[in-house]
């Protein structure tokens, strides 16, 4: 299980990396929503909305993008994840992301983030 939840995180990481909303749409769930901090300044909107609205008209990708998936924790059909990233769209990243197994497909339902 714990590959399959790795393969959802780093199917976000190939899309927020390569600009692609398509792809990052293909790792959260429909239902999908994000909060958290960029800098002092609290954001929330809809896992969709990121992709069509950050994702798709972000600068192009930053060379020294990187990251880490820190840890993995799966119970039953749910799992959490911690990805740290480096260099995306001018900053650092620590991301807590909530997982459901979907019809058999490990989906993010949710994002809480921070920039570190």
């Amino acid at each position: 299980m714990e590959e399959q939840v790795r393969a959802a995180v780093e199917l976000y990481v190939e899309g927020v990396s390569t600009n692609n909303p398509e792809i990052v749409k293909r790792a959260f769930s429909d239902d999908a929503v994000m909060w958290g901090y960029l800098g002092p300044e609290y954001t929330t909107l809809p896992g969709g909305v990121f992709a069509d609205q950050v994702v798709a008209t972000a600068p192009d990708p930053d060379p020294a993008y990187s990251y880490e998936i820190h840890s993995i924790t799966v119970t039953g059909d749910i799992a959490t994840a911690i990805l740290d990233e480096t260099a995306y769209l001018g900053s650092d990243f620590r991301n807590h992301f909530g997982l459901v197994r979907i019809d058999g497909t490990w989906r993010i339902t949710s994002k809480v983030f921070t920039t570190v």
